[in-house]
Protein backbone atom coordinates (compact mmCIF):
# COMPACT_ATOMS: atom_id res chain seq x y z
CA UNK A 1 0.00 0.00 0.00
CA UNK A 2 1.12 3.66 -1.09
CA UNK A 3 0.70 6.55 1.44
CA UNK A 4 1.52 8.94 -2.45
CA UNK A 5 -1.84 10.52 -3.62
CA UNK A 6 -2.11 11.23 -7.17
CA UNK A 7 -4.15 13.90 -8.16
CA UNK A 8 -6.66 13.35 -10.81
CA UNK A 9 -5.93 15.06 -13.72
CA UNK A 10 -10.06 15.32 -14.99
CA UNK A 11 -11.22 16.48 -11.21
CA UNK A 12 -11.98 20.66 -11.45
CA UNK A 13 -9.90 22.62 -10.34
CA UNK A 14 -10.45 23.73 -6.69
CA UNK A 15 -10.61 27.94 -6.53
CA UNK A 16 -9.07 28.56 -2.93
CA UNK A 17 -9.63 33.46 -1.92
CA UNK A 18 -6.71 35.27 -2.44
CA UNK A 19 -4.60 35.97 0.15
CA UNK A 20 -4.41 39.32 0.73
CA UNK A 21 -1.99 41.36 2.59
CA UNK A 22 -2.84 43.64 5.31
CA UNK A 23 -3.41 47.42 4.07
CA UNK A 24 0.30 49.44 4.29
CA UNK A 25 -1.25 52.93 5.72
CA UNK A 26 -0.09 55.45 3.76
CA UNK A 27 -0.49 57.99 7.13
CA UNK A 28 2.63 58.45 9.32
CA UNK A 29 2.13 57.68 12.58
CA UNK A 30 0.95 60.53 14.63
CA UNK A 31 3.92 62.55 16.29
CA UNK A 32 4.89 63.05 19.64
CA UNK A 33 3.08 66.52 19.80
CA UNK A 34 0.05 64.61 18.57
CA UNK A 35 -0.32 62.62 21.13
CA UNK A 36 0.57 64.63 23.72
CA UNK A 37 -2.22 66.63 22.36
CA UNK A 38 -4.65 64.30 22.21
CA UNK A 39 -3.85 62.92 26.11
CA UNK A 40 -3.70 66.09 27.48
CA UNK A 41 -7.90 66.69 25.43
CA UNK A 42 -8.34 63.26 27.39
CA UNK A 43 -7.09 64.75 30.82
CA UNK A 44 -9.03 68.00 30.47
CA UNK A 45 -11.82 66.46 29.71
CA UNK A 46 -11.91 64.37 32.51
CA UNK A 47 -11.22 67.03 35.17
CA UNK A 48 -13.82 69.06 33.45
CA UNK A 49 -16.10 66.09 34.19
CA UNK A 50 -14.82 65.95 37.61
CA UNK A 51 -15.14 69.80 37.99
CA UNK A 52 -18.80 68.99 36.86
CA UNK A 53 -19.58 66.87 39.49
CA UNK A 54 -17.90 68.27 42.41
CA UNK A 55 -19.89 71.40 41.59
CA UNK A 56 -23.06 69.32 42.06
CA UNK A 57 -21.87 67.94 45.18
CA UNK A 58 -20.76 71.47 46.97
CA UNK A 59 -24.97 72.63 46.47
CA UNK A 60 -26.80 71.39 49.29
CA UNK A 61 -30.72 71.33 47.52
CA UNK A 62 -33.89 70.91 49.92
CA UNK A 63 -36.83 71.28 48.02
CA UNK A 64 -40.16 71.51 49.93
CA UNK A 65 -43.25 71.38 47.24
CA UNK A 66 -47.22 71.53 47.34
CA UNK A 67 -48.62 70.63 44.23
CA UNK A 68 -51.51 67.53 42.93
CA UNK A 69 -49.11 64.54 42.47
CA UNK A 70 -48.92 61.69 40.28
CA UNK A 71 -47.06 58.76 41.52
CA UNK A 72 -45.27 56.77 38.57
CA UNK A 73 -44.06 53.25 39.16
CA UNK A 74 -40.22 53.61 37.45
CA UNK A 75 -40.18 49.90 36.65
CA UNK A 76 -43.01 47.79 37.36
CA UNK A 77 -40.31 44.73 37.91
CA UNK A 78 -39.12 47.22 40.85
CA UNK A 79 -40.39 48.65 43.93
CA UNK A 80 -39.48 52.22 43.66
CA UNK A 81 -41.54 55.30 42.51
CA UNK A 82 -41.23 59.10 41.36
CA UNK A 83 -43.60 61.63 42.12
CA UNK A 84 -44.25 64.33 39.32
CA UNK A 85 -46.25 67.12 39.72
CA UNK A 86 -49.74 66.55 37.67
CA UNK A 87 -49.54 68.40 34.32
CA UNK A 88 -51.06 72.26 34.82
CA UNK A 89 -51.11 72.03 38.69
CA UNK A 90 -49.81 75.16 40.75
CA UNK A 91 -46.84 74.03 42.61
CA UNK A 92 -46.28 76.15 45.65
CA UNK A 93 -42.81 75.55 47.11
CA UNK A 94 -39.57 76.68 49.12
CA UNK A 95 -36.25 75.66 47.91
CA UNK A 96 -33.41 76.26 49.77
CA UNK A 97 -29.74 76.10 48.34
CA UNK A 98 -26.18 76.03 49.93
CA UNK A 99 -23.19 76.60 49.35
CA UNK A 100 -20.89 74.24 51.31
CA UNK A 101 -17.86 75.83 50.37
CA UNK A 102 -18.72 79.30 50.66
CA UNK A 103 -21.55 79.08 52.94
CA UNK A 104 -23.77 81.40 50.70
CA UNK A 105 -27.67 80.34 50.86
CA UNK A 106 -30.39 81.21 48.66
CA UNK A 107 -34.08 80.43 49.69
CA UNK A 108 -36.77 80.56 46.94
CA UNK A 109 -40.33 80.69 48.17
CA UNK A 110 -43.53 81.13 45.85
CA UNK A 111 -45.54 83.94 46.92
CA UNK A 112 -48.51 81.73 48.25
CA UNK A 113 -45.89 79.20 50.27
CA UNK A 114 -44.48 82.82 51.97
CA UNK A 115 -48.08 84.07 52.94
CA UNK A 116 -50.14 81.41 53.45
CA UNK A 117 -50.97 81.17 57.33
CA UNK A 118 -51.67 76.99 56.62
CA UNK A 119 -48.02 76.52 55.14
CA UNK A 120 -46.84 77.65 58.15
CA UNK A 121 -45.66 74.34 59.44
CA UNK A 122 -44.50 73.54 56.43
CA UNK A 123 -42.09 75.98 56.45
CA UNK A 124 -40.73 75.04 60.02
CA UNK A 125 -40.41 71.83 58.41
CA UNK A 126 -38.29 72.80 55.54
CA UNK A 127 -36.02 74.93 57.72
CA UNK A 128 -35.47 71.99 60.13
CA UNK A 129 -35.09 69.43 56.92
CA UNK A 130 -32.25 72.33 55.77
CA UNK A 131 -30.22 72.14 58.94
CA UNK A 132 -30.60 67.97 59.21
CA UNK A 133 -29.25 67.63 55.90
CA UNK A 134 -26.38 70.40 56.86
CA UNK A 135 -25.81 68.24 59.74
CA UNK A 136 -25.70 65.11 57.46
CA UNK A 137 -23.11 66.74 55.10
CA UNK A 138 -20.92 67.65 57.48
CA UNK A 139 -20.38 63.84 59.14
CA UNK A 140 -20.36 62.72 55.49
CA UNK A 141 -17.32 65.41 54.93
CA UNK A 142 -15.99 64.86 57.88
CA UNK A 143 -15.79 60.52 57.52
CA UNK A 144 -14.33 61.30 53.75
CA UNK A 145 -11.61 63.85 55.15
CA UNK A 146 -11.11 61.35 57.48
CA UNK A 147 -10.69 58.11 55.30
CA UNK A 148 -8.20 60.26 53.58
CA UNK A 149 -6.48 60.81 56.29
CA UNK A 150 -5.91 56.99 57.02
CA UNK A 151 -5.47 55.68 53.17
CA UNK A 152 -2.55 58.63 52.95
CA UNK A 153 -0.93 57.06 56.50
CA UNK A 154 -0.99 60.68 57.56
CA UNK A 155 -1.98 61.75 61.23
CA UNK A 156 -4.30 64.52 60.74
Amino acid sequence: MSDTAVADPAAPAIQLPAVQAPPVSSAPPPSGAAVIQNEQGKANSLLNTIADKLDRLVTLTVVTAIADIDVVQDDPNQVGFSCRPKAGTTIEAFQTQVNLVTGDIENLISRDFATNTAYHSLTEFHLAQVTKSSDIVSTNLKAIRDLAVQISGRTS
